[in-house]
């Protein structure tokens, strides 16, 4: 077990560096934050090292006692700086990506495509959701907010280590169309029907505030509209897409 109390550190400089998403994608590192979530991520062989703060570390004595990685005690002024929230647990797990290349992806199934979701928190919840209705990947499109945002993460809990997740671009999107129907969630949609093969699919959410782009539209099999009170003309974009997820699944049957 380390010891860290000085903000000149190299290895705390560089920490710190990682909450920009250029620093990530370059160093394919990121910062986990939660206990519960930290846990779900070890199981899954992704934390590198624990990052605990010294005024807390007692309390983290069974937790570190079965981890099997190394362990860096942090000066507590220094891990207040660190931490992304106020209110935090204590403890930082740095791990590696879980994003996985366009190219790994498979050629068919079942996958969700956020094209320029923008709040952390609704991607978040969509790829938590994505892996609870059985969907085999999720595709992070142009001007979509970075999935390895630290609100995003904790958002998705533990389901974006569990799930491939991939930043898209439109010719591969497009190229799966060979095997896959597109479906969308669009307004102009006539409900929430759903019939046909919902294996081999790609649910297409758009841009809170624009929708889906035009481009995109013109590819779509399927557009699906969920039936609201008409004083509520939009639904959050994670409770919409999770909503269609499940219909897709069979929970509406």
């Amino acid at each position: 077990m380390k010891m860290i109390e000085s903000k000149d550190n190299s290895r705390y400089k560089f920490w710190k560096k990682l909450k920009d998403k250029k620093q990530r994608k370059e160093s394919g590192l990121l910062l986990v934050e939660g206990v519960v979530v930290i846990e779900e991520v070890m199981a899954e062989g992704y934390v590198e090292e624990l990052i605990v703060d010294k005024d807390k570390l007692a309390s983290f004595d069974e937790h570190l006692r079965e981890a099997k990685v190394p362990v860096t005690v942090l000066e507590s002024s220094l891990f207040k700086q660190l931490a992304a929230t106020e209110t935090n647990q204590g403890m930082i797990a740095l791990c590696r990506s879980f994003l996985v290349d366009e190219g790994e992806l498979p050629e068919k199934g079942r996958f969700l495509y956020a094209d320029g979701v923008q709040d952390p928190g609704n991607l978040g919840g969509m790829i938590r959701s994505a892996e609870a209705f059985h969907f085999d990947g999720v595709l992070i499109g142009p001007d979509t907010v970075d999935p390895t945002n630290d609100k995003c993460i904790r958002a998705s809990m533990a389901s974006a280590f569990r799930l491939p997740v991939a930043y898209v671009g439109d010719e591969a999107l497009l190229k799966l169309k060979e095997n896959c129907r597109f479906v969308a969630l669009d307004i102009r949609g006539e409900g929430m029907t759903f019939e046909g093969d919902s294996k081999n699919m790609v649910l297409l959410v758009g841009n809170e505030a624009r929708g889906i782009r035009g481009c995109l539209l013109d590819e779509v099999d399927v557009r699906l509209r969920i039936p609201m009170k008409n004083t509520i003309d939009s639904l959050n974009a994670n409770v919409a897409a999770s909503i269609a997820m499940f219909v897709i699944e069979g929970g509406g049957q």
